[in-house]
């Protein structure tokens, strides 16, 4: 979403008009869910994805043609059967995906770039469309938004930690209204080889990585360039350095047991949503037996994910990074769901 807000703004800059394309209901086994969105441009496709395939490649050509008649317009695909076939798609399902026009013009552009920079700046923001006219906004102050969808709608299902809804205002037109970006972290205990797998990979799904090595050289922005934080710093000293909220990840990826221990103390005072350490069953157990001398209870234990990842039968710091990867989607996507 951040690539396509770019390439808006780049676009307005340059008086360009676009198209932006939302899938803002879906039902059944459509390929992608609510928020899914494409930029598409007099040219073609620009930025950003609804699913591809057919589906992609008609909504494309649809998007010209409105760009062309500069008209914004909700469009409802019922893909039965005999649609699906016809589309070429081997998945079904029912979407309903907005077009939007976005002309070159001074508030467009200004909307724009408050989106671009909110994302930029992982603050919580809304994007707001109007689903009937050419309403193109954005809203900063999430509880407002969420409280007008409560009482009007219910929550349609989003994809990751993004929500969707639609809502009301009191001239009864409808607005589609998403959340714009992931604002949890995903704090990385451990700078060593397989830290250096996962660090990028989950940068590259959108997770904001923190990384944390007590050892300078484990530790430094040249091994970990797409992190947004890199420290160097005691694992026995972690207290009060970080803040760490209900959304967050913990990931300790340490060299031992003892770097395992003192980052699992630290994370079971924190509110953190998922945590989950790394290392065989024997280190496992000798850890959980420091915990429960230190004071944790089985129910704090349980709140440990270890062995890290999905059971994918990973062995390489790359496999495994990948397993760890595939389960914080999955969490990430259940995230009060």
């Amino acid at each position: 979403m951040r690539k396509l807000m770019d390439t808006l703004v780049d676009r307005l800059e340059q008086g360009k008009k676009s198209v932006l394309v939302t899938i803002v209901q879906n039902a059944g086994s459509a390929p992608r869910t609510v928020g899914a969105a494409m930029l598409v441009g007099e040219e073609g496709y620009l930025a950003g994805t609804i699913g591809g395939g057919m589906l992609e490649y008609k909504a494309t050509q649809q998007a010209v043609e409105d760009l062309r008649m500069e008209k914004s317009c909700m469009r409802a695909y019922r893909l039965t059967r005999d649609e699906v076939a016809g589309l070429g798609m081997v998945c079904g399902g029912n979407v309903d995906v907005l077009f939007k026009v976005i002309l070159p013009e001074k508030g467009n552009l200004e909307t724009a770039v408050q989106i671009l920079e909110c994302m930029q700046q992982y603050r919580k923001g809304w994007l707001v469309q109007s689903l009937s006219g050419e309403g193109f906004g954005f809203v900063n102050d999430a509880d407002i938004a969420w409280g007008i969808a409560e009482e009007k709608f219910p929550l349609l299902k989003g994809t990751g930690s993004e929500r969707a809804f639609v809502a009301e205002n009191d001239e009864g037109e409808a607005f589609y209204i998403c959340d714009l970006e992931n604002t949890s972290r995903v704090y990385v205990f451990g700078g060593g080889h397989l830290a250096q797998e996962l660090v990028p990979l989950l940068s590259h799904l959108g997770f904001r990585c923190i990384v944390t090595d007590d050892r300078e050289e484990f530790s430094t922005k040249t091994l970990f360039p797409t992190a947004e934080e890199v420290h160097t710093r005691d694992f026995n000293c972690l207290e009060g350095q970080y803040d760490i909220h209900e959304q967050d990840y913990i990931v300790a990826v340490t060299r031992g047991h003892m770097g395992d221990l003192a980052v699992e103390k630290f994370a079971l005072r924190t509110p953190a949503y998922y945590i989950g350490v790394v290392g065989s069953k024997k280190k496992i157990e000798a850890v959980n037996a420091k915990l429960r001398e230190a004071g944790f209870t089985q129910e704090d234990l349980d709140r440990v994910v270890n062995p890290i990842g999905l059971p994918i039968q990973s062995e390489t710091p790359a496999e495994i990074a990948v397993s760890i990867a595939a389960q914080l989607i999955e969490k990430r996507a259940n995230y009060k769901k």
